[in-house]
């Protein structure tokens, strides 16, 4: 899986738990500091560097991914924004579609890696928005009821943060199981702007209240 992730600003905290780590994110999807979602992708089992045409990726197992919402920009856009209780159930309420996602039905594909063996990918459609989320929380769940020591796993959310209002490429919620780590990424203090910069420090305080962690345990790592 390909995280679109640019430079950014990590909130990182680290687990013991993979089901805290979970309960963490959901909770924070759900809650009034996540405006919408946009976008849903999970990279789930065994990783493997596999040979394609371009040359060698890695890639996981099973990748899954939902179909993928943006900001409107133009006036075009505007006029096709989700809303209504459709939009509300799935959190999507202001953005509008963009593309399908890249795995429009579950499929096998038996790949090649760099060593020589062959080994089968599996790759399929998450619902959209946070039923997206609950969807791929539930199928790591899924994993952990026969293995309670699972780990191999990221889960990538696209969010819009409520301060801020729109989606930038630092604007990802990362739960990673092999690091036992979440990232609530934001990028949005670099606006030259005052009122930005109070914004972004009460973004932190909502989202330390949600988490139940202080403020600056989401900025240790600066």
């Amino acid at each position: 899986m390909t995280l679109l992730i640019c430079t950014a600003d990590p909130h990182v905290l680290d687990y013991d738990a993979v089901e805290k780590m979970l309960d963490d994110v959901l909770k924070v999807c759900e809650s009034d500091v996540v405006r919408a979602i946009n976008v849903v992708r999970l990279s789930i089992g065994k990783e493997y560097e596999i040979i394609e045409d371009r040359g060698s990726i890695i890639i996981s197992e099973e990748e899954y991914e939902s179909d993928y919402y943006t900001v409107p920009i133009t006036k075009e856009e505007y006029g096709k924004v989700a809303k209504g209780p459709y939009a509300k159930k799935h959190k999507v309420e202001g953005l509008v579609f963009k593309y399908d996602s890249p795995y429009e039905n579950k499929t096998v594909k038996v790949c090649t890696t760099v060593s020589g063996e062959k080994v089968k990918i599996v790759r399929g459609r998450l619902p959209i928005g946070l039923t997206g989320v609950r969807k791929a929380i539930e199928m790591i769940r899924e994993r952990l009821k026969s293995n309670p020591s699972f780990r191999d796993f990221v889960l990538e959310i696209g969010v819009v943060w409520d301060e801020f209002g729109d989606h930038n490429c630092s604007d990802y919620i990362i739960a990673n199981g092999r690091s036992m780590t979440v990232d609530y990424s934001n990028q949005d203090w670099y606006r030259d702007d005052a009122s930005m910069r109070e914004r972004y420090r009460r973004h932190l305080q909502r989202l330390a209240k949600v988490l139940e962690v202080k403020p600056e345990d989401l900025t240790d790592g600066w």
